[in-house]
């Protein structure tokens, strides 16, 4: 597949409904529920109706720009998406003067950013003074190149490399803890997973399965009723909280 063709089939992905309706509108019964719904909890939670002017660093089809109606919202991705303004360059960067923004966002990006301390500081570059950074990134996920996945994060070496950035004092999260982690994972490989190769095996595996697609959105409900705190957790700096995590995410200020 060359370059266009590639670039074609993620616009394609970006076009197609479900992709922000999973984002914005999770339901009980998607297999990634738990996922997409602590995510948007986070980002609703750092959302505002003031007229800022921010910026979506690795936009996509920016499926959380209703969360800021007041805003100037620019987008930027590798993309060249509908509605895009800037294009960033093959190191990262943004060709934008600096201090321009009051919020930078970055969401589920920085996994496939090539050089991310180079990223970590171009945000910080490009917001001004009190501007704020609202950025999540995965902590457990499977390999998703699009092309490419590096890396993923824990809480210390996500405080370190914003540190490292500028931002002074980081405000780290973790998004799906706990059981709600543990079920969700149980869940997403169950049904990604090949079936054992001998008949009677496979043929059980298959019809525990099929069962267990009639019940998981159970699970989620109990899950969601009586572990709700385990969506979106503030670490605390020197202390282990919440060690099983789908995502990590950070709130950071520019204060110089």
């Amino acid at each position: 597949m060359n370059q266009s063709e590639f670039e074609n089939n993620i616009l394609k992905s970006w076009e197609n409904p479900e992709h922000v309706r999973l984002r914005t509108a999770a339901r009980v019964t998607d297999v990634d529920y738990f996922h997409f719904f602590d995510l948007y909890d986070f980002i609703r939670r750092n959302a505002t109706e003031k007229p800022i002017k921010i910026l979506d660093y690795g936009a996509g089809p920016s499926p959380y720009q209703t969360c800021f109606p007041g805003a100037d919202y620019r987008k930027a991705d590798v993309i060249a998406a509908p509605g895009l303004h800037y294009c960033i360059r093959p190191d990262s960067t943004v060709p934008e003067s600096d201090g321009v923004f009051d919020l930078v966002l970055s969401t589920q990006v920085v996994e496939h950013v090539a050089n991310p301390q180079v990223y970590f500081s171009e945000c910080f570059r490009l917001l001004r003074k009190g501007g704020k950074l609202v950025l999540t990134t995965h902590g457990v996920w499977e390999e998703h190149g699009v092309p490419y996945d590096f890396q993923r994060w824990t809480e210390q070496g996500m405080r370190r490399d914003l540190k490292q950035a500028g931002f002074h004092q980081p405000e780290i999260y973790k998004l799906t803890c706990g059981f709600r982690a543990l079920m969700f994972l149980f869940t997403r490989t169950y049904f990604e997973v090949l079936p054992p190769a001998p008949w009677l095996p496979q043929k059980v595996f298959k019809s525990i399965r099929f069962i267990y697609s009639k019940l998981f959105p159970l699970i989620y409900r109990t899950c969601g009723k009586y572990w709700p705190q385990a969506g979106v957790v503030k670490a605390v700096e020197g202390s282990v909280t919440s060690p099983f995590y789908i995502v990590i995410a950070a709130v950071a200020e520019k204060t110089t």
